[in-house]
């Protein structure tokens, strides 16, 4: 969890949420200083296996989603930290690799989506049982 002192993001800068070796990053499209909340949009959520040691970690240990069709956050501040480049880009670059939703097989997509969701949704859940006092 981050210092509340060092939350205060710019709008469309790419933030990072770590947890337990997961890492969502999503652009900043609001910061609302006097609740403390960013109002987020969800890019990536990087997952990493016990042998990984973190997100500047190359391809090994490593899962990424692109979450696209996931709904916006507001979320506390703290809990975000700037994104490096280094982390970001590769991602990135990933996924701009990849084939168009509109190339693909719909069922695929699909499928691809729903367990971007339930990573997401699993990521939200664990942060709320180990810090409800933030929320």
């Amino acid at each position: 969890m981050m210092d509340s002192s060092n939350s205060q993001s710019a709008t469309y800068e790419i933030v990072c949420l770590e947890h337990q070796g997961s890492y969502l990053y999503a652009e900043v499209i609001q910061t609302i200083a006097d609740r403390q909340r960013s109002w987020v949009r969800p890019l990536f959520l990087q997952l990493t296996t016990e042998s990984s040691s973190g997100p500047a970690n190359s391809a090994q240990g490593l899962f990424a989603y692109r979450l696209h069709n996931c709904s916006d956050l507001v979320w506390p501040s703290q809990f975000f930290r700037p994104a490096l480049d280094h982390e970001v880009l590769p991602l990135m670059l990933q996924m701009h690799g990849e084939k168009s939703p509109e190339e693909e097989d719909p069922v695929v997509v699909l499928e691809r989506d729903r367990k971007a969701h339930q990573a997401l949704r699993h990521l939200i859940q664990q942060v709320w049982q180990a810090f409800p006092e933030a929320f």
